[in-house]
C-alpha cells in the first residue's frame, strides 16, 4: 500500500524536527522524558544537588504526576554538552482558560483603555474557549519561584536562552500527549534570561505579577523568640498579641493516617482559601496532601489548628535542602479575625524553618503585605507568554505588555530595617 504524502509530512515530517536540534551548532543536545520515573537518576540529581532545589527533585516531581490536576501531564528535558549534563528543564501541560486574568492585576494601572482592556480579554478568551486552549508551562503552577530550570555555571546566558528556546519547542514538536499545545508559558525567571530569550524569539510577550515572598533565615536565631526579639516594639507587640489570641487552639502535626482520615476537611477548608484566591491557573487534586505525605514522608509536613477535636486551619510546608517552601493553607475564616489565624500560621511557618535549620522560608505569592511583617522580601520575576496562532498572538501581546501588578505595602519589621 503507498504511503500518502500527508503521512510522509505529519508523521515523518514530524519526527525529523524531533531530531533536528538547533543547539547542536553549541555542541549542546536535548534529551526528552514524559514520567520522572524514566529520568537518568544519577544526571539529573547531579544538577537538583547542584541547584539546591528540592523542588526540581525526582521524588517531589514523581510524586505530582500521581494524581494530576485533570488533563495535566508532564515533561523533562536534560541538556547535555559533550554528554555532560548541564541543564534540567521542568514542564506541565494543561488545558487553561484566561477569563480570570484581570482579577490577578490592577486594572487601573493598565497603560491603555478599559475599553481595550475589555475588548482584548473578550477576543482573546473567546479565542482560547473555542480551540481548548493547551498551555505548555516550564515551571510549576503549584509553586511560586525559579522551579522551571537550572542551568550550570558553565553556561552562559546565551547558551541557557538557546537551550529554553529550543527546549519548548521540542516539548511542542512531539507531541507526546496527543493534544496540540497552543500556548507556552514561561515562569518565573530572572530578567536578564528573559530578554535573552527574546532576542531568539521576540514574539514572546513579558510580563509581571506579585513577587514571590521570601523570608531569610538569620544564622543566630535558633528558635522564634530569637527572630522576635530583632523585630522592632510595634512588631514585636503585633506578634505576641497574635500569639495570645491564638493560644486557646491546639497545633498538631498531622500524620500520613491523620491527613488520610481527615482529608475531607483538610479539602473543604483549602478550598475556602482557595476562592479567595486573586487568580489561579490549576487547583489540586482532592488526594494531593495524602499522596504528597506518602511520596516524601518527613519532607512534607501538615500541621493543624484544633477547637477541641474539631480541625479550623492548617498549613503545609516543603522541607528542602537549604530553603523550606511553604505548600497551601486551609483556614476557617470564622476564626480568623478572633484568633488572628493567618498571622499565627506565618510566624509558625517561620519558627519550624528555624528548628529545620532551613537558610530561608518562601512564603510564595499573595497577602504580600501580611507576609512582610515577619520579614519578608519580595522576589521579582519575569514572566513570557506566546500564542502559537499569530494574529491570536499580537493581541495577547499588546495586552500583557500593559499589565501592571496590583499595589502594595512593604513593612520592614526589624530594628535595623528602616521604619515603615
Amino acid at each position: 500500500m503507498a504511503i500518502s504524502l500527508d503521512f510522509i509530512r505529519d508523521k515523518i515530517g514530524g519526527l525529523r524536527k524531533q531530531c533536528e536540534d538547533p543547539s547542536n551548532d553549541s555542541g549542546i543536545s536535548l534529551a526528552h522524558f514524559i514520567s520522572a520515573f524514566d529520568l537518568p537518576s544519577a544526571h539529573w540529581n547531579k544538577l537538583v544537588h547542584e541547584s539546591g532545589n528540592y523542588l526540581l527533585s525526582a521524588p517531589y516531581l514523581a510524586a505530582l504526576e500521581q494524581h494530576p490536576y485533570k488533563g495535566m501531564c508532564f515533561h523533562y528535558i536534560m541538556a547535555y554538552r559533550n554528554e555532560e549534563p548541564v541543564a534540567i528543564l521542568y514542564y506541565q501541560e494543561t488545558d487553561v482558560h484566561i477569563s480570570n486574568l484581570d482579577k490577578n492585576v490592577d486594572t487601573e494601572k493598565v497603560g491603555d483603555t478599559q475599553s481595550f482592556f475589555t475588548k482584548a480579554k473578550g477576543v482573546i478568551a473567546a479565542s482560547l474557549e473555542s480551540v481548548k486552549a493547551r498551555l505548555l508551562i516550564q515551571g510549576n503552577l503549584l509553586q511560586s519561584g525559579e522551579h522551571g530550570a537550572f542551568f550550570t555555571a558553565s553556561l552562559s546566558l546565551e547558551q541557557q536562552a538557546i537551550i529554553v528556546d529550543t527546549a519548548w519547542r521540542k516539548v511542542v514538536d512531539s507531541n507526546r500527549s496527543g493534544k496540540k499545545i497552543r500556548c507556552v508559558l514561561i515562569k518565573d525567571i530572572k530578567k536578564n534570561l528573559d530578554e535573552q530569550i527574546k532576542v531568539l524569539d521576540s514574539d514572546f510577550a513579558s510580563f509581571t505579577v506579585q513577587p514571590n515572598m521570601v523570608s531569610a533565615i538569620r544564622p543566630e536565631w535558633k528558635s522564634f523568640d530569637d527572630a522576635m526579639n530583632d523585630y522592632s516594639s510595634k512588631y514585636r507587640v503585633r506578634a505576641k498579641k497574635a500569639c495570645t489570641q491564638g493560644e486557646h487552639l491546639t497545633l498538631r502535626e498531622l500524620n500520613a493516617t491523620d491527613i488520610q482520615e481527615r482529608n475531607d476537611a483538610i479539602m473543604k477548608l483549602f478550598k475556602n482559601v482557595e476562592a479567595g484566591a486573586d487568580f489561579h491557573m490549576v487547583s489540586i487534586h482532592p488526594r494531593y496532601f495524602v499522596d504528597l505525605k506518602a511520596a516524601l514522608e518527613d519532607r512534607f509536613i501538615i500541621k493543624g489548628y484544633f477547637d477541641g477535636d474539631e480541625l479550623i486551619g492548617f498549613y503545609s510546608y516543603i522541607k528542602g535542602m537549604e530553603h523550606n517552601y511553604a505548600s497551601f493553607v486551609g483556614l476557617n475564616y470564622d476564626y480568623n479575625r478572633d484568633c488572628a489565624l493567618y498571622q499565627n500560621i506565618l510566624y509558625c511557618l517561620l519558627n519550624d524553618s528555624i528548628k529545620d535549620g532551613a537558610k530561608s522560608i518562601d512564603l510564595a505569592r499573595t497577602a504580600m503585605e501580611i507576609k512582610s511583617t515577619v520579614g519578608a522580601e519580595p522576589q521579582e520575576y519575569q514572566l513570557m507568554v506566546k500564542h502559537l496562532n499569530g494574529i491570536t498572538n499580537s493581541i495577547l501581546k499588546r495586552f500583557i505588555q500593559n499589565i501592571r501588578p496590583k499595589e502594595w505595602t512593604q513593612r520592614r519589621p526589624f530594628k535595623d530595617a528602616p521604619n515603615d
